[in-house]
């Protein structure tokens, strides 16, 4: 089972795309392109005496990566933030977007080296050395270098190893040796000696119930606070694999190491670290997510404040927040101000009063076009064959990109997903149903019923579903939404969904055990009608919130215990 789990693992790592999501504030189909789609800058709030000179290269429209899915265009999980005394860049695998702080201007850029370890002949024996015996990473504190590891030992990976001409892993001196599977964090300290510290073994995955076998475990990041370090570590999900997410303390005073694992935590896959301090009261900044077969990125706890000293958190999601999207990737603390990047977009967080919706200041990354003069064909649902009207407004905001195939593998279509306002009111032929099981409801992050929306939340007016929201479902038919049939489409040989909506927003009209009655406000037209570039967009936060229709609705359904 474990070499399988690798093996599927190994066959997705080219496929991995990203997903795409609905506005934080409604954006609708009337929403021009930036200023420089001519010159690529967003204007917000601003203080025009402070400017900075931002780049102004043209700007490459999104495209679809070779031997990559159609939706990778949209990947815009950020992968580092790098603060500068004037400007602040989030890095993501085809665009920079830089911010201004002063003016508040926005500058956008595309990435020219797009160089992908996929270009390399993978090596799966050296993939297991480096899950074995993986290379250490370095962090400078004082002046001094510590250098710092995860590894999982395990008899099924030396095992692996030896079938592949690699030596079987042989413990440093000074590490310890375990009787089963377990998982180890290694921490070189500056005179050279070696702290081994054991996280956990397969039985206390299995007995806390988290998992059947230990995933590969990760490390998230490390941090520097008051000349001590904090670590945070996870593990690969996905077919009965998982592991503890842990946080690993190392005071110098003490040469000793200490871990923590909060049980509110558990289930997660810590993304990102962070560190601030206040009245001496530390909290560490976490982004989290979960993983699947075929699913790399899921939702999971959105932003965490986790505090050590009292073993206390909470969660800010897209839900309870104004975080934009789900999933956040890369978070950095400067001075009073906590930058929180998803694959949506960036929020700023005035962290010390971080629960008031004022103290939040976010910014959507948005796909738009422009459109021709004689507009375009729009479809109303993914694989329909007749547009129903056209589309003649200055631009459009782009959501979602599919394509589909014959059985033959010929082209069927390839279309984008666009925001459009009047929408279209349809029948979906899925009903929903109450979720009794607690283990099923605890993966639902609160929303206990099981429905066509459920990848959707409730934003205040309606339904929306970010990017990090849409799960791309590698080994699954792809991406799914609002479908049009219970079942894939014929026309595709049974592998693609005729989806209404993927990322649209939303009205729910009625919900039954059979069916469901959306108004959804979006709508397909051809790829080929389209240049689509990036955008920045000011996500405004709704000054009233009217209560989610399906807290009523749902009383009527009926109980499962899911699927």
């Amino acid at each position: 089972m474990r070499s399988k789990t690798l093996l599927s693992t190994i066959g997705l790592l080219w496929a991995l795309g990203a997903c795409t999501g609905s506005p934080g504030s409604s954006v609708g189909s009337s929403t021009a392109p930036n200023s420089q789609l001519g010159d690529r800058i967003a204007d917000t709030t601003s203080d025009p005496a402070k400017t900075c000179d931002l780049d102004s290269a043209p700007l490459e429209p999104m495209a679809t990566p070779e031997n990559m899915p159609i939706f990778e265009q949209f990947n815009f999980r950020p992968e580092e933030i790098a603060i500068e005394p004037g400007t602040v860049t989030f890095k993501t695998p085809y665009y920079d977007f830089t911010l201004c702080k002063g003016d508040r201007t926005w500058s956008i850029t595309s990435v020219t080296d797009k160089s992908s370890d996929l270009e390399a002949d993978f090596d799966y024996g050296q993939m297991l050395a480096g899950i074995a015996n993986p290379d250490y990473s370095a962090i400078d504190m004082n002046g001094k270098t510590y250098e710092y590891r995860i590894r999982l030992q395990a008899d099924w990976l030396n095992e692996q190893l030896a079938t592949y001409g690699e030596p079987p892993f042989n413990p440093e001196m000074g590490s310890a040796e375990s009787a089963e599977d377990a998982v180890y964090f290694e921490l070189k300290l500056p005179n050279g000696e070696l702290l081994t510290e054991q996280l956990y073994t397969l039985t206390d995955l299995q007995e806390a119930e988290l998992g059947f076998s230990l995933g590969d475990p990760t490390i998230a990041g490390a941090v520097v606070v008051e000349d001590q370090l904090w670590f945070a570590t996870s593990a690969n999900q996905g077919e009965g694999n998982s592991g503890f997410a842990s946080l690993i303390h190392y005071d110098p005073t003490t040469q000793k190491i200490a871990v923590q694992q909060p049980e509110q935590m558990q289930g997660n896959q810590i993304t990102a670290i962070a560190a601030a301090t206040d009245d001496d009261t530390l909290t560490l900044w976490l982004g989290t997510k979960v993983s699947g077969e075929g699913n790399p990125y899921l939702p999971a706890d959105g932003l965490i404040a986790y505090r050590p000293n009292t073993q206390t958190l909470d969660t800010y999601q897209v839900m309870n927040s104004p975080l934009v999207s789900a999933i956040p990737y890369q978070i950095a603390v400067e001075e009073d101000e906590l930058w929180v990047a998803t694959g949506e977009g960036v929020c700023q967080v005035e962290w010390k009063t971080i629960e008031r919706d004022q103290s939040w200041n976010c910014w959507r990354f948005a796909a738009t076009a422009e459109l021709p003069t004689a507009g375009v064909d729009l479809y109303p649902s993914f694989l329909s064959a007749e547009p129903v009207t056209t589309l003649t407004q200055p631009s459009v905001e782009v959501l979602w990109a599919s394509e589909s195939f014959e059985p033959s593998g010929e082209l069927l279509a390839r279309r984008y997903e666009v925001a459009y306002e009047p929408g279209f009111e349809v029948q979906i032929p899925q009903g929903g149903y109450r979720l009794t099981n607690p283990v099923v409801r605890k993966t639902t992050k609160g929303n206990n019923v099981f429905w066509p929306g459920h990848a959707w939340h409730w934003q205040g007016d309606r339904f929306a579903r970010s990017l990090d929201e849409v799960a791309v479902n590698m080994v699954g038919g792809g991406p799914h939404g609002l479908v049009a049939a219970d079942r894939p489409s014929d026309r595709t040989g049974g592998l693609s969904f005729d989806n209404h909506a993927v990322r649209g927003d939303f009205d729910l009209l009625e919900i039954t055990s059979d069916s469901t009655q959306v108004h959804h406000y979006s709508g397909w037209v051809e790829s080929a009608d389209l240049a689509v570039y990036p955008t920045v967009v000011s996500v405004e936060s709704p000054t009233e919130y009217a209560p989610n229709p399906l807290t009523e609705m749902a009383t009527n359904l009926p109980d499962s215990p899911g699927p």
